[in-house]
């Protein structure tokens, strides 16, 4: 019996070898074919842009709340910096996880087709572009002289390299991948604007309002509990230990939908506190930026199936809407600040 499974696991490891040499002959012969312009399209790619739009969500709540809760004066010039600082940032952080997985990558019906697995990018490239990148971003910080938001900048590299790099690799540990890729990360980009306001005093001896962050936290725990589901299969291929691999589709979508349900009451709850309270420790938000719920909600049915079913959603369509309605929803809320405030 042991034997059998130890045979069985020989052939799994052998099958999924002899996939991975496979695609990287592949790769080979596809090198030959990628024009300048293609492969400058790849290096933009693996920096993944349109991911910018989860620092600048929570960044420019951050602002929001620097300027209600804790009654601060606040610039967009300096939230413009603080964001490029925080998006560069984590353009080369996932440059650095398409470095550590573009092997398991080449199996995957979805990623084979990212710019290292792709054969756009090299691997050596792709890990001296994620460098440069984290070291601009750094750059930023130190030229405005901003300590606390290098220290946050710090805190998001130091996670991310226990996420992604072995030993640690904690997006292949039960129940740690969903920490760290989705409860540590959001809540430092909303600290990065906040820090970017808030004197460090300030911050020491005043309450930390708690609904943003429990809004940005659920927000960012339900997209990507609901995304590592669609890799499930691809998971237990590769012989990750990741929680969709070890837990059932129904825990996991249980999971997101509580906390997809949770983000949306504090959210709601932050005006009604405005209203009744004011308890800083809750935090709060003025009346008129509901408006820009307005905004955001006509992508709401378009979300709907990969919300349901996500393990046979269109991914890709999904992310395009889910990135469209954020930037809705932040150009919205930076409107009603600028015209209305």
């Amino acid at each position: 019996m042991a034997k059998n499974i130890k045979n069985k696991r020989k052939n799994q490891k052998t099958k999924l070898n002899s996939n991975v040499v496979k695609n990287l002959k592949e790769i080979r012969i596809k090198n030959v074919k990628y024009s300048f312009f293609e492969r400058l399209c790849g290096f933009i790619e693996l920096g993944r842009p349109i991911e910018w739009s989860k620092p600048l969500l929570n960044m420019t709540l951050a602002m929001l709340i620097t300027f209600y809760v804790y009654q601060l004066g606040v610039n967009l010039p300096l939230l413009a910096i603080g964001f490029f600082s925080v998006a560069i940032l984590w353009s080369g952080l996932y440059a650095l996880n398409d470095y550590t997985d573009w092997k398991i990558d080449l199996i995957h019906d979805v990623k084979k087709f990212r710019p290292i697995p792709s054969g756009k990018v090299t691997p050596k490239q792709g890990l001296l572009y994620s460098l440069t990148l984290v070291l601009v971003s750094f750059s930023i910080a130190l030229l405005i002289k901003n300590n606390l938001l290098v220290l946050s900048l710090f805190a998001m590299v130091v996670n991310q390299l226990l996420y992604t790099t072995k030993p640690f690799r904690l997006k292949s540990v039960k129940g740690l991948d969903f920490v760290s890729g989705s409860m540590i990360n959001p809540f430092f980009r909303y600290l990065s604007g906040i820090v970017l306001f808030v004197p460090q005093g300030i911050l020491l001896t005043s309450p930390f309002p708690i609904l943003p962050v429990i809004f940005v936290v659920g927000i960012q725990f339900s997209g990507y509990s609901l995304y590592r589901l669609f890799s499930k299969k691809h998971d237990i291929a590769t012989k990750m230990k990741s929680s969709v691999a070890l837990i059932s589709e129904k825990t996991v979508k249980l999971l997101s939908y509580f906390a997809i349900v949770l983000a949306v009451l504090s959210y709601f709850i932050l005006f009604l506190n405005y209203f009744l309270l004011k308890e800083k420790l809750l935090g709060f938000l003025p009346p008129q930026y509901l408006l820009a719920l307005l905004v955001s909600v006509v992508f709401v049915p378009k979300l709907v199936g990969g919300i349901l079913t996500p393990e046979k959603a269109d991914m890709k369509k999904n992310y395009s809407t889910l990135y469209g309605a954020t930037i809705a929803f932040i150009v919205a809320n930076l409107l009603i600040f600028i015209l209305i405030g």
